[in-house]
Formats: C-alpha cells, sequence, structure tokens
C-alpha cells in the first residue's frame, strides 16, 4: 500500500476523532469515569493513526535512530492493541453498572493478561518474539504476533458475555449494543491481518469510537439523567410499538408517598436519592423483559409484556419485597413509601391517555386508602 493511501486513511480517522473529542468533551465535563475513559480512548486511538502512518513512513529508511523510532512507534501500537479492547470492557461494565468499584473485583485477570501482554512488548525490544526490525529497518512479523489476536479475541468476548449477562437479569438495553463499535473494528483488523500492507485497523478504530459515541447519544436522549430509567418520551414510542406489534401489556403507574415532605424535611438532594433508590429497584424487577420509566416528578410506569392477573399480582408481591429490602438498609432516615395502580391494555379500544388515566386512577385510590392511614 502506497504511502498516500497510508496517510489518507490514517489522516481521515484522525480527522474523524479530533471531531469526536471535539462534540464529547461535553460529557467528560461530568467527571464520570466511563466519561473520561471513553476520552482516554479517543486520544489513544488518534496517536495510533498516528503513529501507524509514521511506522510506514520509517520502514526501510535508515537515518540516524530511525530504526528505534520505529521500534518506538510499534511498541505503541502493539501496546494500544491490548488497551483499547480491555478499555472498551470497562467502559461497557461502567455504562451498564455505574460502579467503578466492580472493576478491579470483576476484570482483575483480564488485567494481568493485558499487563503480560504489555510486557512483552518491553521484552520485544531484547528478544524479538512478536516482530522484528532489521538492521536496515524494515519490520517483520515473528510467531508471537498471533497471541495478540487470541488476547484481543478473548476481550471482546468478554465485552459480549458482560452485556448479554446484563440483558437475562436487567433486561435489553434498547440502545446499548457492542456489536456497534466492534463490527467496524473486526472487520478492519480482519483486512488489515490477511492482507499485509493495508492500513484500516486505526481507522474502524476510529469508525466504532463514532458509533460508540452515536449509540450513546441516542440512548441519552431517551434516558432519564437522575434515575437512568427511561423517560417518558421513551415510553410513548414503546406503547406504540408494542401496541403496533400486537403485544398483550400491562403497565403499573408508582408514585412516591409524601415526597414533598422528604424534600421539605431532608432537602432536595435528599429528595434525589429516594428517586434514585426507587428507580434502582423497578430496574431490578424488570428482568423478564419489562421496562421502567420516570413519568414525571416522583412518578413512574413499568410497562409489563402480560395481562394475566396472576403474573400482574406476582410482580405488585416482588414490588413489596423489594420495597421492604429497600426500606431495611442502613442509612435513610426515613422510609420510601409507594402507591401503585394497574392497567391492562385492550387492544381495541385503549390509547395511551386512556391507559395511563386508568393507572392514574387506580394508584390515586390506593394513595387515599394510605393517607386514610
Amino acid at each position: 500500500m502506497e504511502l498516500k493511501s497510508i496517510f489518507i486513511s490514517n489522516g481521515i480517522g484522525v480527522a474523524l476523532l479530533i471531531v469526536l473529542a471535539y462534540v464529547s468533551r461535553t460529557r467528560a465535563q461530568r467527571k464520570r469515569a466511563e466519561d473520561r475513559l471513553f476520552l482516554m480512548m479517543v486520544f489513544g486511538v488518534m496517536v495510533g493513526c498516528i503513529m501507524e502512518a509514521a511506522s510506514y513512513v520509517l520502514d526501510g529508511r535508515t537515518f540516524p535512530c530511525a530504526r528505534l523510532l520505529n521500534y518506538l512507534a510499534n511498541t505503541y501500537l502493539f501496546t494500544i492493541n491490548m488497551l483499547l479492547p480491555l478499555c472498551v470492557l470497562i467502559y461497557m461494565d461502567l455504562s451498564l453498572y455505574g460502579d467503578p468499584s466492580r472493576i478491579m473485583k470483576k476484570y482483575k485477570f483480564q488485567m494481568i493478561v493485558g499487563a503480560l501482554m504489555i510486557l512483552v512488548n518491553i521484552v520485544n525490544f531484547f528478544v524479538p518474539i512478536s516482530y522484528y526490525i532489521s538492521p536496515e529497518n524494515v519490520y517483520e512479523r515473528r510467531p508471537f504476533i498471533y497471541a495478540y489476536y487470541v488476547v484481543i479475541i478473548f476481550y471482546i468476548a468478554s465485552s459480549m458475555f458482560l452485556t448479554h449477562r446484563y440483558e437475562r437479569v436487567h433486561g435489553t438495553r434498547s440502545f446499548f449494543s457492542i456489536e456497534m463499535f466492534l463490527v467496524p473494528i473486526l472487520v478492519g483488523t480482519t483486512i488489515q491481518f490477511l492482507f499485509y500492507g493495508l492500513s484500516l485497523a486505526w481507522l474502524s478504530s476510529a469508525v466504532g469510537l463514532v458509533g460508540l459515541y452515536m449509540m450513546q447519544q441516542n440512548e441519552a436522549a431517551y434516558i432519564d439523567p437522575l434515575t437512568e430509567v427511561y423517560n417518558r418520551q421513551y415510553l410513548n414510542h414503546t406503547f406504540n410499538y408494542w401496541r403496533s406489534k400486537g403485544y398483550s401489556f400491562s403497565g403499573i403507574m408508582i408514585d412516591l408517598d409524601r415526597f414533598k415532605q422528604i424534600n421539605d424535611t431532608y432537602g432536595h438532594s435528599e429528595g434525589d436519592k429516594a428517586l434514585v433508590a426507587t428507580s434502582r429497584m423497578l430496574k431490578s424487577l424488570c428482568g423478564d423483559g419489562s421496562l421502567a420509566f420516570r413519568f414525571a416528578g416522583d412518578e413512574f410506569v413499568l410497562l409489563i409484556r402480560t395481562d394475566e392477573k396472576e403474573e400482574l399480582e406476582a410482580k405488585a408481591a416482588a414490588l413489596e419485597d423489594a420495597l421492604k429490602e429497600v426500606n431495611n438498609r442502613i442509612g435513610r432516615p426515613y422510609k420510601i413509601r409507594l402507591s401503585y395502580g394497574f392497567a391492562t391494555l385492550d387492544p381495541d379500544a385503549a390509547d395511551l391517555d386512556t391507559f395511563m388515566k386508568t393507572m392514574d386512577a387506580n394508584m390515586y385510590e390506593m394513595k387515599r386508602k394510605h393517607h386514610e392511614k
């Protein structure tokens, strides 16, 4: 592949990543671990595009220090090849669970493997087992290079296992697809592996990161930023979609009792914590394909893919059990109390407004009884 084509492909990658770094800067200002990690990946791949082009420019050149520079460029490329899929795995976990304390516990083995492969990069300076740069400054592959692809596949498989396991327990994240990131990288890397001399791996990594960012933005439009459950806009979409498919489903409208009293007595920050605790509790009940939404203020909605009375009663019992568990936890100066009301969709008669009003009326009947007590 001639240098002009290499510069064009990697130059496009750098340009994409500069734009991506600029538009994602506001997310990084949130100071979440996953946002900082995403920006690190952007800059890491950007440098990778530059180093890839530099390695082709240096190949075969024999000016002073050219061989050392070639080694340094390739060492960076091999190192970031290990770190990028590992960072994606960690990023996925942070995005799904939002708990940085999980990382060292869950991915210690993956980190050890990555550290060993980086150590191999250093050893390769002295014992060329992965690649060799001849005295004429020409790059050559060595057999151990295949171990890098095995490790990359291991990280990719770990990411896919993570997302599928999350979906089994918590339900599908409608806008969160690891394939959107992985497919461009797998295609580009495979082509470059099969046809040495092509330079597509880092451009495809840049495209993968753009896809990942677009997925983030798409999801952010339908996720409530405080409680991290779906918002009212996505409730409308889901209702119309399920109804168009002819699904039988029901809903539960849930309201926090005396929420204003929590805000007035303990402050709005404590009120936010109560909303977050409630939303997490509701998400824990969604492993069967149900979806949780923040409807407005302290009101939530669960959409459940059933119209069977027994299953709805079981969901209500699970809700009561989950609420007891939440209230038994230490550190909250009040108890979260809920009122809720059911409605089952009549596919021939109900529109969303009627459906919501039925749930709302039933919920306020329970709230009235609670206030009477």
